[in-house]
């Protein structure tokens, strides 16, 4: 009798540690995930306009200027921003905020965010990975005294075209990877 307690004890301690392993596996990997995601985004094919003008509060803009200490110019400025999902929020399946340096500056328009969504379902943007993308900065005099800037994106017009300008992963990352040498 007290052996069979001793094995029942002893299968239920395996079966909580074994749990435990497998969540310690599950975050490890995840982690390791987000951070080739980090390293390794979607691209687009490099579009020449800039059709998607990001809509930046007062203060944003100033923290834009002051972090990326930006002057008067006459020629834009480019960066690369990158698009990220956000979790679903109540009926709204698709939040996508926009990235510049890992701040958060805003968030792309509702439907267009639903609709490139949509076209990315199959993608590995569904599971977190970022899509990076061009932007172009235009600083502009509000006053005497006051900068204020607008941030274009490059992204199309119409957001149901953005998994055609996806460009092939593998393609991009065989020219960041080396091979090595056989001997």
């Amino acid at each position: 009798m007290l052996f069979l307690v001793l094995v029942v004890i002893v299968i239920v301690l395996g079966f909580f540690m074994i749990q435990q392993l497998d969540e310690r596996r599950w975050q490890r990997y995840q982690f390791e995930r987000d951070m080739f995601f980090r390293d390794h985004p979607l691209l687009l094919q490099d579009i020449d306009d800039f059709d998607y003008a990001l809509k930046l509060s007062h203060a944003m803009q100033r923290k834009i200027i002051t972090e990326l200490m930006l002057k008067l110019t006459i020629q834009p400025i480019y960066k690369k921003m990158r698009l990220q999902r956000l979790p679903e929020i109540r009926q709204e399946k698709y939040h996508i905020q926009v990235l510049l340096n890992d701040i958060k500056i805003g968030e792309l328009d509702r439907n267009y965010a639903q609709q490139c969504g949509e076209r990315l379902v199959k993608t590995d943007f569904e599971i977190g990975r970022p899509i990076e993308v061009l932007a172009e900065i235009l600083v502009l005099r509000k006053n005497s005294h006051e900068l204020t800037c607008q941030i274009h994106l490059s992204l199309p017009q119409d957001p149901t075209q953005i998994a055609n300008l996806l460009v092939a992963e593998q393609a991009s990352l065989k020219s960041k990877v080396q091979m090595p040498h056989s001997q």
